[in-house]
């Protein structure tokens, strides 16, 4: 079920022609009505009843095995956000200074700016690939490498464009020089694309439920390859036993290795997971390369309707590395990123793109091909 079936249970898409899924994807009515029916009983057992506490977080940690049983060869932790999951990763590395990390000129604020903060305190270098170069991202980075290289960090889908990186050629590349770990921000990945993050070469992967997979915002997943877990210093031991701090005197307590639950330690919202695991049963049901077909089938639709108006032109990649996604990114001259308010003003939703002088558009399984339409139709009365 999606197209017109799906958006008949989504208040933003019978509202609006909503295109801004890669931002925040509209949630199904019933979802939201099962996630906030969690949370009420929450509230009114007491947050603080340790026994539906504990049985909601189990639930939780029932549903990380689940998206395990999709993505092999690692550990899922559930976390509040990409953000969150990214940190877990830069900061469970042992940086000295001088280490090098690699990324690229396509990468989201919340990666960017954790990387900072590393070289605010450990006085990393950083080497930054470029994107929108014909030089292809493989080569760039084969001359960036070193001894010193750490990280490699990079996103699946850029949120920029949409353009797929070509991130398995990349962990090739890595491979090379053994010491260097590979992180993918799939922040615009699951539900947009296939995604496996073994296949893709990641040691770690980021990824979240409130873009594509339209689940209530809170919710995110951080995959590490097995092998991977014992080298992040961010793992708590299991809460299933008694902590005393003078142990702390003697070294640090045991750690289980094979358990994303080590990197979810903290009070948070459990039940409210139960939105993000509505929309897992149904993408799965439907079927991930389904869904992604679909999407994709309108984004061409989409870029193929672009071509034919005047005025306006799809951001096209660079080299044949990069393949499309449901992201589409359009650029007008004339209007720049302001052509996002000519668009709001006809309850059009879109996001801006100023780097780009123009608009983001995201095509999620809920859009219709009279979505398209009545985008494309837009586009040419404005007179570009």
């Amino acid at each position: 079920m999606y197209g017109h079936d799906l958006r008949l249970l989504i208040p933003a898409a019978l509202q609006t022609t909503y295109l801004n899924t890669a931002t925040l994807g509209p949630t199904p009515t019933p979802v939201s009505a099962a996630s906030c029916a969690a949370e009420i009983k929450w509230e009114e057992m007491g947050p603080g009843h340790v026994p539906y506490y504990v049985e909601a977080r189990d639930k939780a940690r029932q549903f990380a095995k689940r998206i395990e049983e999709s993505m092999p060869h690692g550990t899922v932790s559930l976390v509040e956000n990409n953000s969150q999951g990214i940190l877990r990763v830069l900061w469970g590395i042992s940086w000295n200074t001088g280490d090098e990390l690699v990324t690229t000129d396509h990468e989201h604020p919340a990666l960017l700016f954790s990387i900072a903060s590393l070289i605010r305190r450990f006085g990393i270098t950083v080497k930054v690939l470029r994107a929108d170069s014909e030089e292809p991202l493989p080569d760039q980075l084969r001359k960036c490498l070193s001894p010193r290289t750490k990280l490699v960090a990079v996103s699946h889908v850029s949120y920029l464009t949409g353009w797929q990186l070509p991130v398995e050629k990349l962990a090739v590349v890595i491979r090379e020089y053994p010491q260097a770990r590979l992180l993918i921000d799939g922040a615009q990945a699951l539900g947009n694309i296939t995604v496996n993050p073994f296949t893709t070469g990641a040691d770690y992967y980021v990824f979240c439920g409130h873009k594509w997979m339209m689940a209530p915002p809170g919710w995110a997943g951080l995959w590490v390859k097995t092998t991977r877990l014992g080298e992040l210093a961010t793992l708590w031991p299991i809460d299933d036993r008694n902590f005393d701090a003078h142990e702390l005197e003697e070294g640090i307590w045991p750690l289980e290795l094979d358990n994303g639950q080590a990197l979810e330690f903290g009070s948070r919202a459990w039940p409210r997971v139960v939105g993000w695991s509505i929309t897992w049963d149904y993408f799965e049901e439907e079927g991930f390369p389904n869904q992604c077909r679909y999407q994709a089938m309108l984004a061409q639709e989409l870029t193929h309707e672009i071509s034919h108006i005047s005025g306006i032109e799809t951001v096209k990649p660079p080299t044949a590395d990069y393949r499309s996604s449901a992201l589409v990114a359009i650029r007008c001259p004339k209007l720049g990123a302001g052509l996002a308010d000519e668009l709001w003003s006809r309850h059009i939703v879109v996001k801006p793109l100023p780097s780009y002088q123009g608009i983001r558009v995201a095509l999620g399984v809920f859009n219709t091909p009279e979505d398209v339409d009545r985008l494309t139709e837009t586009l040419s009365e404005l007179k570009l």
